[in-house]
């Protein structure tokens, strides 16, 4: 018989949805306490206060963002195509996930919308490492002859694609307006593997015209 999850665990998984529907400045502890059924010091005697339970919460999603959209076991800088491709494909993966991973892309959503004193630790923990690893595995794929400027643009353009579709995705959830942001996905893996071989299609292009021109345009 499955265990009674604890009153940390109901916490957390109370404060994952609040913190993914509201942000941090607009969840209240005492709302997130209710929705675990926990008494209203439960907060404190757990986390301390709501800024380190929003803190779990991070460390609580990307941990199971990591088992179930893992990030690419290729090295960027050695196989940078096959990294790239996996890469993207998790990514758009996650933000149609139906379980509790696609609270990460909707609280990634949150905090690009509001201003946190946490927006720091959260791109330094969580953002940065794979913003990096982008980097190394998009250099590598453009090849020795891409300027700084050549790479920096085609970084942009390679995340800009689930970027946006998440940006689309989470203002389609909200339903506060009648107007659809994207047309119905019926299969998001097949619009993950269509998104993949844009992005790759796209690099690739890009590092011949680099190799045959020295330009992109």
């Amino acid at each position: 018989m499955k265990n009674k999850p604890t009153t940390k665990e109901r916490l957390i998984q109370a404060a994952v949805v609040i913190f993914a529907e509201k942000g941090y400045h607009n969840a209240t502890v005492a709302e997130i306490c209710e929705a675990a059924e926990a008494n209203i010091a439960a907060v404190n005697y757990h986390f301390g206060d709501k800024e380190n339970l929003y803190r779990q919460v991070w460390a609580f999603l990307f941990e199971k963002s990591a088992l179930e959209h893992p990030l690419p076991t290729a090295l960027p800088e050695t196989e940078p195509e096959r990294w790239l491709r996996d890469f993207i494909r998790s990514r758009i993966e996650e933000i149609f996930d139906t379980g509790i991973c696609h609270r990460l892309p909707q609280l990634l959503h949150r905090i690009k919308c509001e201003h946190t004193e946490l927006h720091d630790f959260v791109f330094e923990t969580y953002l940065r490492p794979g913003h990096e690893r982008v980097t190394r595995a998009i250099k590598a794929l453009l090849g020795p002859h891409a300027t700084d400027n050549q790479r920096k643009l085609a970084h942009i353009n390679f995340m800009g694609l689930h970027i946006f579709l998440n940006v689309g995705h989470q203002k389609d959830k909200e339903k506060k307006n009648k107007r659809q942001h994207l047309p119905a996905i019926d299969d998001p893996s097949e619009l993950a593997r269509q998104v993949e071989e844009f992005a790759l299609g796209g690099l690739l292009a890009t590092r011949n015209l680099i190799q045959h021109t020295g330009t992109i345009s």
